[in-house]
């Protein structure tokens, strides 16, 4: 195993396009790190530069603390798991996991352990003589993950290797990763564009956005203290509601007709946003601080009054749509809620648990 270190990443295609600018990071020894953004963002560059697949413009490589900038693919002790499973069809799974090893001239009874132990690990015992069309979606990926666990590399790097998948089975497949990083405990780049593929397997997310590294924290923390409205918007589903408003001299914020004061527990978390009163700010709710107000008594005025544009239950909860100040506002609402479409609902707002914004810079105010 081996920690992945980033220094000063950069990457400029033919023509000028900036892919990757300014990227710092280190994913430490058997850290499982997510890599997530749009498309565009950079991430699979990233992942490719740390393969050897693709050169850095500048910026360094380290795997275990070597520079790896110039060394061959083949020899940089990692190992990758692609989005398209890229197994050989004329294979078995049994040849298409040794091949690799087979290829490095490993001697044949290593090779026949290795698989073995990977295969019980994966559930393939009974596949090992079948071949890839012979194989469902779910076991074909595992397959590939068994290709790369053979090779006992010091780091695998994994492109999208759910996207292919049904949403069950991407649901498997995430526990399946989960439990298979924490017997291995190998260092692990995994890129995707699914936030809850992110929040739901990484020891840490990275989010990126036109190349650039946008935050870096546990999953908990990039949801309860988001860097920016990019990550804000970005991470959680559905996304965060975001209203530009003003912040009185009272330390008070309007939404539609309600004027919503805040309270002490929230000025004491964000001391920041006594300096921006009389200022404009950007007020963050996430979905589920809304709650149809019939269900919170307490509410004590801090109330909406919307009309529903579309009500969807969904029987664990109902997700409501609603215009407020010129956005299309989401709230996560009670299953029981009485919400219809077309119709008025007091929306009670968890006031200590707002988010709020700098309007100019988009970066978060603590």
């Amino acid at each position: 195993m081996a920690a992945i270190e980033y220094r000063g990443l950069r990457k400029v295609f033919p023509g000028g396009a900036v892919a990757v600018e300014g990227f710092d990071l280190t994913i430490a020894d058997g850290e499982f790190l997510v890599l997530v953004g749009p498309s565009g963002s950079g991430k699979t560059t990233v992942l490719r530069i740390t393969a050897g697949l693709e050169e850095a413009t500048d910026g360094d490589v380290l795997i275990g603390g070597e520079v790896v900038n110039d060394v061959p693919p083949m020899d940089r002790d990692i190992a990758m798991v692609f989005q398209s499973y890229a197994l050989y069809p004329h294979m078995t799974v049994e040849a298409n996991m040794s091949f690799g090893l087979r290829l490095h001239k490993v001697p044949k009874d290593v090779i026949k352990e290795r698989v073995a132990s990977a295969a019980q690990m994966l559930g393939l015992q009974d596949l090992l003589h079948r071949k890839p069309a012979q194989l469902s979606g779910g076991q074909r990926q595992r397959v590939a993950m068994g290709r790369a666990i053979v090779r006992e590399p010091a780091a695998f790097l994994m492109d999208e290797p759910l996207s292919n998948l049904d949403a069950k089975l991407r649901v498997e497949m995430r526990a399946y990763l989960a439990d298979l990083h924490q017997k291995l405990e190998t260092t692990t780049l995994y890129v995707t564009h699914d936030q809850t593929e992110a929040m739901t397997m990484g020891d840490r997310v990275a989010v990126m956005r036109d190349g650039v590294l946008q935050q870096v924290d546990t999953p908990q923390a990039l949801y309860d203290r988001p860097a920016n409205l990019f990550v804000a918007g970005f991470i959680g589903s559905p996304a965060m509601n975001l209203v530009r408003t003003r912040l009185t001299d009272a330390l008070a914020v309007t939404l539609g007709p309600t004027t919503l004061d805040l309270p002490e527990a929230l000025l004491a978390k964000r001391p920041s946003l006594r300096g921006h009163a009389g200022g404009e700010v950007v007020v963050g709710i996430r979905p589920e601080d809304l709650e149809d107000a019939a269900f919170v008594p307490s509410a004590n005025g801090s109330v909406l009054d919307v009309e529903i544009s579309r009500a969807e239950p969904l029987g664990a909860e109902v997700i409501a749509h609603f215009p407020l100040d010129g956005i299309a506002g989401t709230a996560r609402l009670n299953p029981r809620s009485t919400a219809a479409t077309g119709k008025h609902l007091l929306l009670a707002v968890a006031t200590d648990r707002l988010h709020f914004f700098d309007p100019d810079s988009g970066a978060a105010i603590y």
